[in-house]
């Protein structure tokens, strides 16, 4: 076994590579000769030095050539931002899922296709997404003529089969003679009615008191729902009763039956000498 002294080690990691070279090539070959025994531990002596130097060398070669892979696998375990440059063409297969962020541009070629997948909730029901209320405004008005009577109604456009209407707004105004005053104001979605108050606003010259109504609110007509209002006055007249709501239709998702829950007929109490708000019910 030859012994290392940290002489030679530190030459060799002093001197580099060359000086370990030299020493290698300046080795002499052991063979058997008729030399004294003092040039015999001398060549001795050199050729021990010599494979000290070669081990050594041989040390730092293997030191060397082992820190090269840690290097490699701690720049690898970075994770590195791919940046994509040039506007080239990206080929997403295997239906991966891709996420788009900080509101880039994304361009779809011709014939392509996106398939967005709504959430399930709690229940296994997809989750609706978030809709724009102004892709499908919706604003609609009728009038009441009462004919000499205190009490009417009139019907707005049936909602389109497939939507459904949300009701954000409800406006209302009456021109009647002083001293008639309304009693209820009421909107039927279906077979429930909402009331809404009304704000008196002032006389023409004792002739006709003037009354308004305009509130926000949140109603739903299922598709194919005819939305009706109902107004009772405390007494006969001729004039009539605007009405009028302002909303937006949504989409009914297939196989969805669009009716708001729950959906049962709705009893107008009886009050005397009160018509029914809707004919034929009571």
């Amino acid at each position: 076994m030859v012994l290392l002294s940290f002489e030679v080690i530190a030459l060799v990691l002093r001197d580099g590579w060359d000086q370990a070279y030299r020493c290698v090539n300046a080795a002499p070959l052991l063979y058997l000769s008729h030399k004294s025994n003092s040039e015999i531990t001398k060549e001795n002596a050199m050729t021990q030095n010599a494979w000290k130097c070669v081990v050594a060398a041989s040390l730092v070669s293997a030191w060397t050539l082992a820190s090269v892979p840690l290097v490699a696998q701690s720049l690898s375990s970075v994770t590195q931002p791919v940046q994509v440059v040039n506007t080239p063409n990206v080929n997403v297969v295997n239906t991966s899922s891709v996420n788009v962020a900080n509101t880039p541009t994304v361009s779809l070629a011709g014939g392509a296709s996106v398939n967005v997948i709504n959430p399930l909730d709690g229940g296994g029901n997809p989750t609706p997404l978030a809709v724009l209320e102004a892709v499908q405004p919706y604003e609609d008005s009728c009038v009441i003529n009462f004919g000499g009577t205190a009490s009417g109604y009139c019907n707005l456009q049936a909602i389109p089969s497939g939507k459904r209407l949300v009701i954000q707004e409800f406006d209302a105004s009456a021109e009647i003679e002083t001293g008639l005053k309304p009693l209820e104001l009421a909107l039927f979605t279906s077979a429930v009615y909402h009331d809404f108050t009304v704000t008196f606003m002032g006389n023409d010259v004792g002739f006709y008191d003037f009354f308004s109504t305009h509130q926000e609110t949140r109603l739903y007509v299922a598709p194919s729902q005819t939305p009706r209002f109902f107004v009772y006055l405390s007494g006969n007249t001729n004039q009539g009763y605007h009405c009028a709501i302002s909303g937006f239709l949504v989409d009914v998702p297939l196989g969805s039956s669009g009716a708001v829950a729950p959906a049962q007929p709705h009893r107008v109490p009886a009050l005397p000498n009160r018509p029914s708000p809707v004919p034929g019910r009571q």
